[in-house]
C-alpha cells in the first residue's frame, strides 16, 4: 500500500528525520504518531455505507502531510484541494468527488464559507491541527462551526487530542483507490484521476529501482499536493528513508537559497522553474554541490537549460521525465549524457525509455503499430495506468482500450494523444499533441475547459483560445482569447474567468474580433490566430 512506504521506515527507524516544514524538523515516529491519530478520528468520522475518500484542505504544513498519511492509513483515498484556486473550481472537485468527509486546517477554515455555499449538500467537514496535540481553534475572521452546521452533510467534528487505543485496522486490496487527482477538463470541468494503490506502488518500486537507495536523502517539493509529482516527491523520499523539505514559498527565486541552506540532494521540477532561475543568474557555477539527483517533467526540457542547470549541479544526474497523470506520475525517463548534449542538434530532451515495468507503443490512426522512426500516437501500458476517470459518463475514458499487441505483454492501454516517433539513441522522441491540451509550467490545460469558462463569461457569438507565447522548446506561456461579438468588456471578463479558472489558466488577454479565421475545412483556424498573436505583441 501507498503509505506502507512511509510506515515501514518509521517502524524501523522511528527517530530518523521524515518532514522539516514551517521551520521545524519532524521525526518519522512523530508524524506516524499524528497520522494515526487523525485515522481514529477519520474511523470514526466516516458515515455508514459511504464511499472511503476523504478530501484535503490544507496548506503544505505538518498538519497537511500528517493529515494525508492518515487518510491513507484509515483506508480512505484522499483527494487533495488547492486554497490557491477559486472557490468555485474547488466546489466542482468536492461536488465530483462523491468524498463524505472534507480534511480541514485551520488557514483553510477561513475559505470554507465561500466554497461551502456552492455547494447543495457539502461534506462532513473534520478539522486539523495545526501545532501540536490540543485541540483545533475556530480560524480567525470565520466561525467554523456555524459553517459546517450549514453542511447538509451536518456537523462539525474536532479531533481527539488523545492517540487511537488501538491500532487502526482496516482490510485494505491493492486495488483500492489511494489518491485523486483532478485535471483540466475538455467538456468544461474538471475530470478526476483514480489512482490505485496497485499503480502508485509500481511507480515507487520502478522509481528505487531506477535511481536507487541513499540514506539520509533530503528531497524538496516545490509543487502543491494537487500536483501528482508531489507524489514521487512523498513517498520515493519516504521509502528511500529520507527527509522531505518543504519551503514556505514556491517562488523560484528563493531556490537557489533554499537548496544550500538544507544542503538538498534531490529536486524534481518542471523545466520552466529552473529556467526563472536561470534569467535571474541563480544558476551559478558549483552552486549545487549537493544535489545528486535531477528530474525534471511536465513540460519540453532544452539543451541548453540542461547545460547551465549541470554547471550549477555537478555532482547530479539528470533525468527527464514524462507521462500523463492517467499513468501515475510518469512512465517515460531520459537519462541525460554528456555526448548527448555535445551535439548541438538535440535542442530538447527526448522522452526515452519506458520505466519498470511500463510500455510505450507508437501506432497509427488505425491502433496498427507504426515501423521504427515513423510517427504516430504514443500508448502507455503497464501497471501504472489507471482503471479510467472517477465519472463513467467522462467523454475521455474512450482513450482507455483494451488491445492486445504481440510482442507486448499489457492488454490495457492509454490514448495519450501525444504525437512521438523513435530514434535511435534517443528512445521516444515528443512531437506535439494530437489535440488542443498543452501544458502551462507543467499544468495540464484543456482550451476547451477555457472556452467554455470564456464564453460564458462573455456570452461571446464565438470564441477560441489559442496558446501565446510559445518558445522555441514548445513551451506555452500563457493564454490568449479570442471573442467575436460578446456581452461583457474585456476587463469583465478576465475578472469572471479568475472566479473559474486556477490562475495559470487565466487568459492573459481577451481580443475582440468581427469574425474568427476558418481554414478551408470550416474550422476555427488556430494557426491564423497564433500569427495575430504576433501581430498583437509587434503593436504592444
Amino acid at each position: 500500500m501507498l503509505d506502507s512506504f512511509f510506515f515501514d521506515t518509521a517502524a524501523s527507524e522511528p527517530d530518523s528525520p521524515a518532514l522539516w516544514v514551517d521551520e521545524r524538523l519532524y521525526s518519522y515516529g512523530e508524524i506516524a504518531s499524528r497520522a494515526c491519530r487523525i485515522a481514529g478520528g477519520l474511523t470514526a468520522a466516516m458515515p455508514a455505507g459511504r464511499l472511503g475518500r476523504c478530501l484535503l484542505f490544507a496548506h503544505r504544513s505538518v498538519a497537511a502531510y500528517a493529515g494525508l498519511l492518515g487518510i491513507l492509513k484509515t483506508g480512505f483515498a484522499y483527494v487533495a484541494l488547492n486554497p490557491n484556486v477559486p472557490a468555485a473550481r474547488i466546489a466542482a472537485v468536492i461536488e465530483q468527488s462523491g468524498a463524505p468527509l472534507l480534511l480541514v486546517d485551520r488557514r483553510c477554515a477561513a475559505l470554507l464559507d465561500e466554497v461551502l455555499s456552492l455547494l447543495d449538500d457539502g461534506p462532513r467537514i473534520v478539522l486539523l491541527d495545526d501545532v501540536g496535540g490540543e485541540g483545533v481553534q475556530d480560524a480567525p475572521g470565520t466561525n467554523v462551526a456555524r459553517t459546517a452546521s450549514a453542511s447538509a452533510a451536518g456537523g462539525l467534528i474536532r479531533l481527539s487530542p488523545e492517540p487511537p487505543v488501538a491500532e487502526v485496522s482496516t482490510f485494505r486490496a491493492p486495488h483500492d483507490l489511494a489518491y485523486i487527482l483532478f485535471t483540466s477538463g475538455s467538456t468544461g470541468a474538471p475530470k478526476g484521476v483514480p489512482i490505485s494503490h496497485a499503480n502508485a506502488d509500481a511507480y515507487v518500486t520502478g522509481q528505487l529501482q531506477l535511481l536507487g537507495r541513499m540514506p539520509r536523502a533530503r528531497y524538496v517539493q516545490w509543487c502543491e499536493l494537487t500536483f501528482d509529482p508531489s507524489v514521487h516527491d512523498m513517498f520515493v523520499c519516504w521509502a528511500n528513508g529520507g527527509c522531505l523539505y518543504v519551503p514556505k514559498t514556491v517562488e523560484p527565486i528563493y531556490n537557489t537559497a533554499f537548496i544550500k541552506e538544507h544542503a538538498i540532494t534531490h529536486w524534481s521540477s518542471v523545466p520552466s522553474v529552473a529556467s526563472f532561475m536561470q534569467q535571474f543568474r541563480k544558476l551559478g557555477p558549483n552552486e549545487f554541490p549537493s544535489l545528486r539527483v535531477t528530474l525534471f517533467g511536465g513540460e519540453p526540457l532544452p539543451r541548453l537549460l540542461v547545460q547551465a542547470w549541470l554547471r550549477a549541479a555537478p555532482n547530479s544526474r539528470v533525468l527527464n521525465m514524462y507521462g500523463p497523470t492517467e499513468t501515475t506520475v510518469a512512465c517515460a525517463v531520459f537519462e541525460v549524457t554528456p555526448e548527448y548534449l555535445d551535439d548541438p542538434q538535440h535542442a530538447v530532451m527526448p522522452l526515452g525509455g519506458a520505466l519498470p515495468g511500463m510500455e510505450l507503443l507508437i501506432v497509427d490512426t488505425a491502433l496498427a503499430p507504426v515501423a521504427p522512426g515513423e510517427s504516430g500516437e504514443l500508448l502507455i501500458g503497464g501497471p501504472q495506468l489507471a482503471a479510467g476517470y472517477l465519472s463513467p459518463d467522462e467523454p475521455g475514458n474512450r482513450r482507455f482500450i483494451s488491445t492486445a499487441f504481440p510482442g507486448h505483454i499489457s492488454q490495457r492501454w492509454y490514448r495519450s494523444a501525444d504525437a512521438a516517433r523513435e530514434a535511435a539513441g534517443q528512445g521516444i522522441v515528443f512531437q506535439g499533441r494530437l489535440d488542443t491540451q498543452i501544458k502551462i509550467r507543467g499544468n495540464r490545460v484543456e482550451l476547451e475547459e477555457v472556452e467554455h469558462v470564456v464564453q460564458a463569461c462573455s456570452h461571446a457569438a464565438l470564441c477560441a483560445v489559442v496558446a501565446w507565447p510559445v518558445d522555441d522548446a514548445g513551451r506555452a506561456g500563457g493564454l490568449i482569447a479570442f471573442v467575436t461579438h460578446a456581452r461583457e468588456s474585456a476587463p469583465q471578463i478576465l475578472q469572471a474567468c479568475r472566479q473559474r479558472l486556477p490562475v495559470y489558466a487565466v487568459p492573459k488577454r481577451i481580443v475582440m474580433l468581427d469574425a474568427l479565421p476558418l481554414n478551408v475545412n470550416g474550422k476555427i483556424d488556430r494557426k491564423a490566430l497564433a500569427e495575430c498573436c504576433v501581430s498583437i505583441d509587434a503593436v504592444a
